[in-house]
């Protein structure tokens, strides 16, 4: 007799057989008890199935769940401040009495925040919300499922040395800044940015997750706030000061430390009379100057000394010309002068963050006038690499005005492409070509292209673009480069993955439609779906997939599409009208929600309502 499927409530997949899923290597889950929701209940009028908890603070719960609807897994966030609030008869959250009003406070800003976070819309490293509701006397916020994904920690320790270089680096951090920087915009400060709060994805993108409100971010907020140690700055360990973009500055400037250097700042709190943070000189060799110049201004311990903004951050950790000059007179890096070893020191186990130990300066000095000639002569080196990074940008910004080709700039392939030893060689006479504009072409066809077997070694990066999945948007060696198979090169192409879908669920159907306008999706059908559960939510949207046939698919568990897509909006409708099966695609924005009386019932595919096998493997 064939088993019947289980749902694995951690990575919430269908699986028959064993108890043990086959994806993720979930066992059986034990109960979760009070006063955490329990296994397989439901929130959300019964739309959310519950799994396992993922994370508990002062704040509230997050837990994995399976969204019943829309048939994929999400990430569910309970408020359920500790000390305020005990779990009542079925689920039902208990103020404490005397308590109602740091209730009702603290749950407004938990609100409030969540409600910023939505605006901002799509952003490749931001966690979208795909949904809020109140329920149970307190509120729920899902948001996209990110548990096929891993920490930067647990990523950074699969390195045998523990950490990474700055070209393997810059572009995993540089979407994270310019998502900070629109947090920043819609007055959000995450607070609690660290190598644990970032993760990354299937498709390898560094994601924001964890944002919280500031009383968990500080002391003097809930009773155990939570701090990351190394990575919070000062002011967080008080309540005198506020926190500010100036916060997150240092609170990234030191997980970029942690990525490039391998080890965990020193608490702020004791650097204050004990500072003894520095780069090793095994690396002040290695990385270049504007990135150790734009680390010392970040990690300033004072609020007032440290860079106050990340935008100013990001352009100065990208070497712009007016940062690095900016950066001409900052204090002089410290250099530990003699290499440390980071390969000799075991890794740390997998445990707290503050388990790494941070780099120390050694006891000793030199005495006299070696010492001030080695400080003269380090200034004035760190001053004149400076100059000639500046020098070396601005030309390279000259010659990128003249190497771009339909709107799309191309990297300098100055220090960008690197020699291949040990690569595939021709074994008649050496191949001489120049490199073509791969550009708007697919990335599947030219890797599979003979053409370029000797003199081309590809290697692939993604981002988010209008252009349709998998086409070409951007290549790290200018079209026209002279390459030969005596010497390969390897280029990087940037691959489109499309656009992230914003949510538009719980909108109205002219409103959800402008929207997806907005992000670059013009292309919409809407269909009348379900009988509305309440008047109110009539002509309100309530599923969003991609045309198939008469019918549709769900998103994709990233959300990514193809901005060519045909969009599918199912909407609620009166609960006393039949309805049709199909509209015609919208080719404009309506002005109103739909108020036509239906004829026919929608097909079996408008809007699943089933509810999955909720046994748990």
């Amino acid at each position: 007799m064939e088993d019947k499927e289980k749902l694995c409530l951690r990575c919430m997949r269908k699986f028959s057989g064993s108890n043990v899923c086959p994806y993720c290597r979930n066992e059986k889950s034990e109960p979760q008890t009070d006063p955490y929701l329990p296994l397989k209940a439901t929130v959300g009028a019964g739309r959310y199935l519950i799994g396992k908890l993922v994370h508990a603070d002062s704040e509230g719960h997050t837990y994995y769940a399976y969204d019943n609807e829309a048939k994929t897994p999400v990430t569910l966030r309970e408020f359920y401040p500790a000390g305020l609030v005990s779990r009542g008869e079925e689920n039902y959250c208990l103020v404490e009495i005397g308590r109602a009003s740091e209730f009702i406070n603290a749950k407004e800003d938990f609100i409030r925040l969540r409600v910023k976070y939505a605006s901002l819309g799509s952003y490749g490293a931001l966690t979208p919300v795909l949904n809020a509701f109140e329920e149970n006397g307190t509120c729920y916020v899902v948001t996209e499922f990110l548990g096929d994904g891993k920490t930067l920690r647990d990523f950074l320790l699969e390195h045998e040395q523990g950490y990474i270089s700055w070209e393997e680096a810059e572009p995993l951090f540089m979407p994270v800044l310019t998502a900070l920087e629109e947090m920043h915009r819609a007055g959000i400060v995450h607070g609690g940015i660290s190598p644990t709060t970032l993760i990354l994805d299937k498709t390898g993108r560094l994601r924001i997750t964890e944002c919280r409100t500031a009383a968990l971010r500080r002391h003097g907020g809930f009773e155990e706030p939570e701090i990351f140690d190394g990575y919070a700055a000062v002011e967080q360990y008080g309540d005198a000061e506020p926190l500010t973009e100036a916060t997150d500055v240092y609170a990234i400037a030191a997980v970029l430390y942690r990525a490039l250097i391998g080890s965990t700042p020193m608490t702020a709190s004791a650097r204050l009379t004990n500072d003894k943070l520095m780069i090793p000189g095994k690396f002040a060799e290695q990385l270049p100057a504007y990135v150790i110049n734009a680390l010392v201004n970040a990690l300033q311990i004072l609020p007032a000394d440290r860079t106050q903004s990340v935008e100013t951050f990001h352009a100065e950790i990208s070497a712009s010309p007016a940062a690095a000059a900016a950066s001409v007179s900052a204090a002089v890096v410290p250099v530990d002068p003699e290499p440390v070893p980071i390969e000799e020191e075991p890794l740390p186990e997998p445990g707290p963050e503050d388990a790494e130990e941070p780099f120390e300066e050694e006891e000793h000095r030199l005495k006299g006038s070696t010492i001030a000639a080695f400080v003269i002569s380090l200034v004035l080196c760190l001053a004149l690499i400076v100059a000639v990074v500046i020098g070396i940008t601005r030309a390279r910004e000259r010659k990128n005005e003249t190497t771009t080709s339909e709107g799309y700039t191309y990297w300098d392939s100055t220090g960008t492409t690197e020699e291949i030893t040990g690569g595939a060689q021709d074994p008649t006479e050496p191949i001489q070509m120049e490199v073509p504009n791969f550009v708007n072409l697919k990335y599947d066809d030219v890797v599979a292209d003979e053409t370029y077997k000797y003199v081309l070694k590809f290697s692939k990066k993604t981002d988010e673009s209008d252009k349709d999945i998998g086409v070409i948007i951007n290549q790290s060696v200018n079209p026209g480069t002279r390459v030969s198979s005596n010497n390969p090169k390897t280029i990087y192409l940037t691959v489109s993955i499309g656009k992230t879908v914003p949510t538009v669920n719980a909108f109205s159907v002219s409103d959800a439609i402008q929207i997806l306008k907005n992000n670059g999706f013009n292309n919409v059908t809407t269909r009348q779906g379900d009988f509305a559960p309440s008047a109110d939510k009539v002509g309100d949207v309530y599923l969003i997939g991609v045309a198939a046939g008469k019918g549709w698919e769900a998103l994709p568990q990233d959300r990514c599409v193809s901005a060519s897509s045909e969009l599918v909006l199912y909407y609620y409708v009166e609960k006393t009208q039949p309805t049709t099966t199909t509209e015609p695609p919208v080719t404009a924005a309506p002005t109103q929600a739909p108020t036509q009386a239906p004829t026919e019932a929608p097909p079996a595919t408008a809007a699943p309502t089933e509810q999955p096998d909720d046994q748990a493997g």
